[in-house]
């Protein structure tokens, strides 16, 4: 009967292995899968299958000959505190409707959180549909997504909707002196303003104008005396909406108005009405907690014993030793009494800063709570973050 269960159903951890193993069609299911699970439109689609999928990691389940579930991992280069750092977008997880409530997803889920911990990648992170569905798997919210679009309704209420000087202009595909000039812009505000995003070049955002493009929108620059002081990249196949939107601060309502006076008629949803809308959030989940806590940055000599718990990881579970410097930081098992005491999903939240003071305080199994605190105070491995990426 074991070996019937086990039989059920195949999981291949790439296309390749599928191929290998007899499924030639895999790409066509997986297209197939997207689009009845997704509802993307065949032109967003075709972006996804030309530009990501060659470069992505797919998980897929099988059931004899029959594409039930698959997970796909875009492998991004994030900047990480000034240091370039290696981590999985987990997007496309999808199950054909007559398979879901089997465990499916689960089952997928864990082995791409198992061959990412072998692979040495200290965190993944997600986009959830709903953020319940990933919370049993330890991953938690770190991040919620700028709303644009209400971001520019607020400066025309402001009332400066004078004209200020600055024009707008779309980036088109053959303008690499603008790709280039784009992004050295946002490389220097994103450095300065924010610990963790995805690093940019003009391949960068070749890619991000093609996926625009797909949902028949694009890039607006937004220049000032011909000089760059802000850009939103934009969808425009089911209304008007911002996928990303970079300005300097001091050019925040300038660069707002120019793209609300552009695209104004095109935002469907009232201010107050778009309040209730779902925010899209991104959830973390640290994966290989050695190569995370080896990630963590101080500018002193401070070391920190810590006890984990991670149900779906084992290799997570134990005590470690961590030391950390200017120089850089040292992680070893360890049998000392730990200073501190969580599972993956509390270390999660601790350390980009997203849990409570009472909460941490819970975590910490010495008396002297205080210099424990001091010490994590500096361990952040950045709250400021800024990931955007649709895909």
């Amino acid at each position: 009967m074991g070996e019937e269960r086990r039989m059920e159903y195949e999981i291949f951890t790439s296309l390749e292995e599928a191929r290998e193993k007899g499924i030639e069609k895999v790409r066509e299911d997986i297209y197939c899968l997207w689009q009845e699970c997704f509802g993307d439109t065949d032109s967003y689609t075709d972006f996804y299958f030309q530009w990501v999928v060659p470069y992505n990691r797919i998980f897929t389940l099988y059931k004899e000959d029959k594409l039930c579930s698959m997970l796909h991992l875009n492998p991004y280069t994030l900047a990480v505190k000034e240091n370039e750092v290696k981590a999985d977008y987990i997007v496309g997880v999808a199950t054909r409707k007559e398979e879901r409530k089997k465990g499916y997803m689960g089952l997928l889920i864990e082995k791409a959180l198992q061959w990412m911990y072998e692979e040495g990648k200290p965190f993944t992170y997600l986009m959830p549909a709903a953020e319940a569905i990933y919370y049993p798997y330890d991953f938690r919210k770190v991040y919620t997504l700028e709303n644009w679009g209400m971001e520019m309704e607020k400066a025309v209420i402001k009332g400066n909707s004078k004209n200020t000087g600055s024009r707008l202009v779309k980036l088109t595909a053959s303008d690499i002196d603008s790709r280039r000039v784009l992004t050295e812009f946002t490389e220097d505000i994103l450095r300065r303003e924010y610990d963790i995003y995805a690093l940019r070049s003009r391949k960068y955002y070749e890619k991000l104008l093609a996926e625009m493009n797909s949902t028949k929108g694009g890039i607006a620059l937004v220049l000032k005396k011909d000089e760059l002081i802000g850009y939103a990249a934009y969808m425009q196949d089911d209304g008007f909406q911002i996928a990303e939107c970079i300005y300097e601060r001091s050019d925040k309502e300038e660069v707002l108005l120019e793209l609300y006076r552009e695209f104004s008629s095109g935002l469907s949803l009232s201010l107050n009405d778009r309040k209730a809308d779902f925010e899209p959030a991104i959830m973390m989940r640290i994966v290989n907690l050695k190569a995370f806590l080896l990630s963590l940055y101080s500018e002193r000599e401070i070391s920190l014993v810590i006890e984990a718990k991670d149900e779906r990881i084992a290799e997570n579970n134990g005590v470690f030793h961590l030391v950390t410097s200017k120089e850089g930081s040292s992680v070893d098992n360890t049998e000392e009494p730990p200073m501190l005491r969580g599972n993956i999903s509390d270390l999660t939240l601790l350390f980009f800063g997203k849990l409570e003071e009472e909460k941490k305080k819970e975590l910490i199994t010495v008396e002297e709570k205080d210099s424990v605190l001091a010490v994590l105070s500096e361990l952040k491995i950045g709250n400021r973050l800024f990931l955007n990426e649709i895909v």
